[in-house]
């Protein structure tokens, strides 16, 4: 669990989202020290800039620009498009990025992120998904994979090095994989949610099975009556009687 140290100020550049829902993360590459980073997101100076996260080497997390607004990170035209263009970006017929992204600034220079700043990057990913989740609905729901975390080079020509040459893509992607494989697993072994009636006809569809056969073990109509059981049972279940009956 990080500690996210909220660093914004009245000065901090942002804008409202006119209604878009985040559903990007932008990786950023600071090209200077946290301090310079936190020094520069809330200058009245800055008039063209601004980050809603911030990672340090040290793997601290700072906030300049709440989720619900978006921060001046990623403002994308067809005047300098990348040589490598998102396809999330085509797919949204070059809008503004800053309208539906969230962008996340590395400090360093050339993307080599130190272990405590790679793992705290990975659990600030995982953290903004779930924030939008829980503000906007389950239906806002994206993983994280290079379709919806992306690098700043993919959506300005001027940034072709942003987040660095050396920034370990492979390894999160892989780390967010892995991930996702423990939520689907999770999600299997969840007990059914069902209402009272879906249980009923649960109970009466593996009742009759057990009745002519098809099944014969009582444990699994003992489940359903009990309300006990799991999504990845009753799968494997509907297969076996179907197959069964087939055979019949």
């Amino acid at each position: 669990m990080y500690e996210i140290i909220w660093s914004g100020n009245k000065y901090t550049n942002s804008s409202g989202r006119d209604g878009f829902v985040p559903f990007v993360i932008v990786n950023h590459i600071s090209a200077s020290t946290m301090s310079s980073m936190d020094s520069w997101f809330t200058s009245s100076g800055n008039a063209v800039s601004s980050a809603h996260f911030g990672v340090s080497r040290k793997g601290e997390l700072h906030q300049y620009v709440e989720i619900e607004r978006f921060a001046w990170a990623n403002g994308t035209s067809l005047s300098y498009m990348s040589k490598y263009p998102a396809q999330v970006w085509i797919d949204q017929k070059y809008t503004n990025a800053n309208y539906w992204t969230v962008s996340i600034e590395h400090e360093g220079t050339d993307g080599d992120l130190s272990e405590e700043q790679f793992q705290a990057s990975v659990w600030l990913h995982q953290y903004i998904r779930d924030y939008i989740v829980d503000k906007w609905g389950q239906e806002c729901y994206f993983p994280l994979d290079d379709y919806h975390v992306i690098g700043h080079f993919q959506l300005h020509s001027w940034k072709e090095f942003c987040p660095g040459i050396m920034f370990p893509w492979a390894r999160l992607y892989e780390t967010f994989q892995k991930e996702t494989q423990f939520e689907e697993e999770d999600e299997m072994n969840k007990i059914l949610d069902y209402d009272q009636w879906a249980w009923d006809e649960l109970d009466k569809y593996l009742g009759d099975a057990y009745n002519d056969q098809t099944i014969t073990d009582w444990k699994w109509v003992q489940a359903a009556r009990d309300k006990t059981l799991v999504y990845k049972d009753l799968l494997l279940l509907k297969v076996l009687i179907d197959e069964r009956r087939r055979d019949k």
